[in-house]
């Protein structure tokens, strides 16, 4: 992202990633992300009134990028059956080019999450959408929603480094056999 020609809001957004990432999100303060964006506390405050609406902005961002993969895998590969659960089973295994900073990021925003679990909404409504699109798309329902927790699994997993699936082979067999779940190939 060129910082230089970045929206405010998007510029104020990324240094907030970035603050999260270099110093954790304990050091996560509206004067901190200010001062790395280089612009006044009131300016901030114009895009985010309090360090709660900052945190709400940043996970709806985050989920948004992950829901326009999605969009953009669901243009790319067609309507066929299955095709939102296929879709999130391949944006979660295919994440981009920075997914450990995103790990990082998303572990940063689950801490703060800890302390006030209404922040969550944006996250919760984006799963609720998923979720209605998955059990309507043509495909038994129980079977979209086991590819789309076990997708949540591994990411989970990656995240917090609870026995992720390093072995790559393994990894790619446990993306194949979600793949053909998600097309109703298998039962």
């Amino acid at each position: 992202m060129n910082l230089a020609k970045a929206p405010t809001r998007q510029l104020i957004l990324h240094s907030a990633y970035s603050l999260i990432v270099e110093e954790g999100v304990g050091q996560l303060t509206l004067h901190a992300v200010a001062d790395r964006a280089n612009i006044s506390k009131g300016g901030l405050l114009y895009h985010f009134p309090n360090k709660n609406a900052l945190i709400i902005g940043l996970i709806e961002d985050l989920f948004g990028r992950f829901n326009h993969r999605m969009l953009n895998d669901i243009k790319e590969n067609g309507e066929h059956s299955g095709r939102w659960a296929h879709a999130y089973v391949r944006t979660a295994f295919h994440s981009e080019e920075n997914e450990d900073q995103e790990l990082q990021i998303s572990v940063g925003l689950l801490a703060a999450l800890v302390n006030s679990p209404k922040l969550l909404q944006p996250a919760q409504n984006f799963y609720q959408e998923w979720q209605k699109n998955m059990e309507e798309d043509g495909i038994d329902p129980a079977i979209a929603t086991i590819c789309r927790l076990a997708s949540d699994g591994l990411w989970f997993t990656d995240m917090f480094g609870l026995a992720p699936l390093t072995d790559k082979d393994l990894r790619e067999r446990v993306l194949n056999i979600l793949l053909q779940l998600s097309k109703g190939e298998l039962r």
